[in-house]
């Protein structure tokens, strides 16, 4: 979830700094993200308050998609050298 998608009346708050700001109203928290040009997402939503962090959501997502395409692109690669190797052993 993230910014006005946020429906808990309180939430954790966790900054750009990785300091956190304790617990206050979601609309308190999301004017805190907008002050700064960030966003407001939820990070753990099953935690009591639920924990959110301000950060730019845009380059978050880009760099999860950067580590998800070299997570596969690492298993990719192990995959083909156990694979040759096996080869080589039975040869």
């Amino acid at each position: 979830m993230i910014n006005e998608r946020i429906r808990f009346p309180q939430v954790r708050v966790i900054d750009d700094q990785n300091a956190q700001l304790g617990v206050m109203g979601t609309r308190e928290a999301l004017e805190l993200a907008r002050e700064r040009d960030l966003d407001l997402i939820v990070v753990a939503p099953q935690a009591q308050p639920p924990v959110c962090r301000i950060m730019d959501y845009g380059k978050f997502k880009y760099e999860k998609s950067k580590r998800e395409k070299k997570r596969i692109k690492r298993r990719f690669d192990r995959n083909e050298n156990g694979a040759a190797q096996a080869r080589h052993q039975r040869a």
